[in-house]
């Protein structure tokens, strides 16, 4: 089956303004689309973005295409851009406000090409959107990530915001700061949805908490899962049992204490008949997770759109969300064991938990 499409709340914008003008500034060349006959003069005066920038944060300061300033980026648009690194290169995540209808956060992951003068390859992971949105999801395609002295420089070829021509999006380097909590709430979907335990767990304080129904305790009431750690494992677990999931946020609000916040969503992953419903209950404070909470509220919902997919549903499959009991408490005060891999894992052939927020 198709996994869902995502949304979520609007962000908070971010300041755009720079530091000063980084040198040699030039327009993006798209009149070729063949990687092995490029010609990268336009990267002069620049280097290739390395693993040093994982970590960083950064401010949206111009883009550019040949003709011009992209259409979408000009009145009531702002951007952030933080980034992550591991062994492939770089994750490049992206909250984008375009006017007051559309919000979105887009995990693009970032790969070097195979010497210093060659193209990067860029993957668009997953995307979190609300309201009516003109972007849409971007195939795979050339670009680079380039530093020019204090500034970063990103390129992609074949660009929605660019009419299918190239994009270049500058940047500079933002202070330090606690997420807000919208933003706290979009990062969270944005990494499940990517499948990611250690991005989500990273949101959490050390002593953060989930709440789960699907591992019951012997009284049958929800396993609360105790610190950072735990959270890691019980997500670490969880994610890694699907091939694919999706996240569907219906709706997000706010509670009526300071940090409470509700998240509405409906989920899928192959071994599903149809989606289910659930909803998140979250407490933040000074940008971090002390407690998420999950809750089943229908066990199938109608989708519009969900097409079936050959080999993408389990034979098995009923639709129904599974729950289970929990293991018998050891004797030490360790926490209790996360909930066994869902079925169709070779840890668990039979029975599982089921991945959710």
């Amino acid at each position: 089956m198709r996994a869902l499409g995502l949304s979520l709340l609007p962000l908070v914008a971010l300041g755009t303004a720079a530091c000063g003008a980084p040198a040699a500034r030039t327009l993006p060349d798209e009149s070729y689309d063949d990687v092995a006959t490029v010609d990268r003069s336009h990267l002069a005066g620049s280097r290739p973005a390395g693993p040093e920038l994982g970590g960083s944060r950064w401010t949206f300061v111009e883009a550019a295409c040949t003709e011009g300033v992209p259409p979408l980026m000009r009145e009531g648009f702002a951007r952030s851009l933080s980034i992550a690194s591991d062994a492939t290169g770089l994750v490049l995540v992206i909250d984008d406000r375009v006017g007051e209808a559309c919000t979105e956060t887009v995990a693009q992951r970032a790969t070097p090409g195979a010497n210093a003068d060659a193209a990067w390859g860029m993957h668009e992971e997953a995307r979190v959107t609300v309201g009516e949105c003109p972007t849409r999801v971007e195939e795979d395609r050339p670009g680079d990530v380039r530093v020019r002295g204090q500034f970063l420089e990103v390129y992609v070829q074949r660009s929605v915001w660019c009419n299918g021509l190239e994009l270049k999006t500058v940047y500079a380097p933002a202070a330090p700061s606690p997420r807000t909590e919208d933003e706290v709430i979009r990062h969270y979907t944005l990494h499940f949805n990517r499948r990611d335990p250690a991005a989500i767990t990273s949101l959490f304080a050390d002593a953060g908490s989930l709440v789960e129904p699907f591992l019951r305790t012997a009284e049958d009431q929800p396993t609360r899962h105790e610190g950072r750690r735990a959270v890691f494992e019980w997500y670490r677990e969880t994610l890694a049992s699907t091939p694919w999931l999706a996240l569907k946020i219906v709706e997000v609000s706010q509670g009526l204490t300071p940090g409470a916040w509700v998240v509405d969503w409906h989920y899928m992953d192959p071994r599903l008949d149809a989606p289910f419903a659930g909803r998140n209950r979250f407490t933040l404070a000074g940008g971090e997770i002390f407690e998420a909470s999950i809750e089943i509220t229908a066990p199938q919902v109608e989708v519009e759109g969900l097409d079936a997919v050959d080999g993408q549903s389990a034979p098995a499959a009923t639709g129904e969300v599974p729950v289970q009991d929990a293991p018998t408490a050891p004797a030490s005060d360790a926490p209790a064991p996360v909930a066994p891999a869902p079925s169709g894992s070779p840890a668990a052939p039979s029975e599982a938990s089921s991945p959710t927020p």
